[in-house]
């Protein structure tokens, strides 16, 4: 019951700590929907989509490595945060380097200006620091700190868009100002935290960097399928139907985002939780964690329906007349991201065991399927298209790695249909 009772609060203080940094976001959301045409916000959601993609060859899944040798007691552990950073530092001179050497046709997909887009490899970067400095936070239990160092990013990023907008009057590019600024001045806040709490030193180690990229680099195809999934269809959209579809579809994906921000939540409690059982399986653990699987998953399908449902009482107060075409979006949206949580809780098994080959070739195979069906969809039948495509790829992804799980550590879902079994 112990462990049960530590899994609940800290499902509750991460679900709090999302709630409250998304709430930030859709307190904006209506202003940034009243000053901003769809074609403005349309490269801003470019802008954020390109810091997405750079992110899988800066970031390498750092932050994924440091979680999972928290758990190694054999690890000098700030000596390998060392030489997670080192290679950070390596991989985002590479990219800024091909960054500029394509400049010119990453625009014209883009829609970004060559400028923003060498800024935006320098976010994905710091940005990987943040998210080294909450996965130590995460991984320790210490959720309190990582909600609050969340939610005052979010808040700063915010009220300097606010500010920047409407005090000086820029329109996207105070947006993606106020991002770049929070997300750097945080960074250099999680290289302080870690620096004053001994969390890194910075002697570069070359076995411990070869396990960095061990790790990571194999899981780059995994990333790069991951954003194919997640942010292909922005750069389909905008090519077939243009930026201010895209800034209208990117409206409905944000609306969307509520039950997969919920379902990360809960994840972030339950990771912990789930490698706590596997490091210390017994007989019956298999068992056990079959159960909690499936309460889990039926709560996330239990979330989406409950949502979908209500949306579209609420939908035309928080984004305005002008995006209200894409409640339909919103809805589909938020169902996929059901199967997303779902993904992330059997995804787990894998990391634990250090199984990203796999996970990376699925990742990929399904990236490319995601690319295909979005655009056959959007050609079909317009911007809705995608996100029909999008519940697609995630309830595929989903049981891809179900199988994949599976066969690295078999669990008795058999069990589930027997009458009479125990209680988690």
């Amino acid at each position: 019951m112990t462990a049960l009772r530590q899994l609940l609060n800290s499902t509750a203080t991460y679900t709090l700590a999302n709630v409250i940094n998304s709430a930030i976001p859709f307190f904006l959301l209506p202003v940034l929907t009243r000053v901003l045409a769809p074609t403005e916000y349309g490269v801003v959601a470019m802008f954020t989509t390109v810091i997405g993609v750079l992110s899988a060859f800066t970031g390498l899944s750092i932050h994924g490595s440091v979680s999972v040798r928290h758990f190694d007691s054999n690890t000098d552990h700030p000596r390998f945060v060392g030489a997670c950073l080192g290679v950070l530092a390596m991989s985002t001179s590479l990219v800024l380097l091909v960054v500029w050497l394509m400049a010119g046709s990453l625009v014209q997909s883009t829609g970004v200006p060559e400028g923003w887009l060498l800024v935006a490899v320098l976010v994905s970067a710091a940005q990987v620091i943040v998210q080294v400095r909450l996965v130590i936070w995460q991984v320790r239990n210490e959720v309190l700190r990582y909600g609050l160092f969340q939610i005052l990013q979010t808040a700063l990023n915010l009220s300097l868009s606010l500010g920047l907008i409407f005090l000086f009057g820029l329109g996207w590019e105070g947006r993606a100002l106020g991002i770049t600024v929070a997300v750097f001045l945080f960074a250099g806040l999680a290289l302080y935290g870690l620096q004053s709490r001994r969390l890194v030193r910075w002697s570069l180690d070359r076995d411990y960097i070869r396990a960095v990229l061990r790790f990571g680099v194999p899981l780059i195809p995994h990333a790069v399928g991951a954003m194919m999934i997640a942010m292909s269809d922005r750069f389909i959209i905008t090519h077939l139907l243009g930026i201010g579809v895209t800034g209208a579809y990117a409206v409905g994906v944000q609306m969307g985002m509520v039950v997969g921000l919920l379902a990360d939540a809960f994840v972030k409690a339950f990771g912990p939780h789930l490698f706590s059982e596997l490091k210390t399986r017994d007989s019956s653990s298999g068992l056990r964690m079959v159960r909690q699987c499936a309460v889990v998953f039926a709560g996330f399908l239990a979330l989406a329906v409950g949502y979908v449902s209500v949306l579209p009482y609420l939908y035309p107060f928080i984004v305005g007349e002008q995006y209200s075409t894409s409640l339909p979006v919103a809805q589909l949206i938020g169902f996929g991201n059901a199967f997303m949580g779902m993904y992330y809780v059997v995804a787990g098994f894998l990391f634990f065991f250090e199984r990203t080959v796999p996970l990376a070739k699925l990742t990929l195979t399904v990236g490319l399927l995601s690319v295909a069906l979005t655009y056959s969809l959007v050609t079909w039948v317009g911007v809705i298209g995608a996100a029909w495509a999008y519940v697609l790829v995630q309830f595929m992804f989903f049981l891809g790695a179900w199988y994949l799980a599976q066969k690295v550590f078999p669990l008795p879902w058999r069990s589930l249909l027997r009458v009479g079994s125990n209680p988690i």
